[in-house]
């Protein structure tokens, strides 16, 4: 038997023979249009390998960015930190404890007899 890669819902990676090619359109400016097009002449290359070339070095040049890494790392954190807190207000909601690992369980807590219970109505002289 062989081990495989689990499975991500929406996301399956398919080798790079089996994925096709998408359109990806920008808007330049006319002058770099004509700069683009008198040197893509030069090279032979097409506007599609220019572009692509283009964007992979982008790509590249921006995930070796230290600040777009460090960007990247808080904004995961911040996301973390407001899963934790909804976790935390359900679990509130609905009586339970949140714990660091996501699982939840009862509250351990007294049953609450005082006169301000906040269970079912009030009654009078009580």
């Amino acid at each position: 038997m062989t081990e495989q890669a689990p499975e991500t819902p929406g996301q399956e990676l398919a080798p790079e023979e089996e994925r096709k090619p998408v359109v990806f359109a920008v808007r330049i400016d006319p002058v770099l249009r004509e700069q683009i097009e008198g040197l893509r002449g030069i090279t032979e290359q097409s506007v599609n390998d220019v572009g692509v070339e283009a964007l992979n070095d982008w790509v590249t040049k921006t995930l070796t960015d230290e600040a777009i890494s460090q960007k990247a790392m808080a904004e995961l954190d911040a996301e973390e930190k407001r899963l934790q807190e909804r976790r935390a207000n359900i679990a509130g909601i609905l009586g339970q404890t949140a714990t660091a690992g996501g699982a939840s369980g009862v509250a351990t807590s007294e049953p609450n007899n005082s006169p301000n219970s906040r269970r079912g109505k009030a009654r009078p002289g009580s």
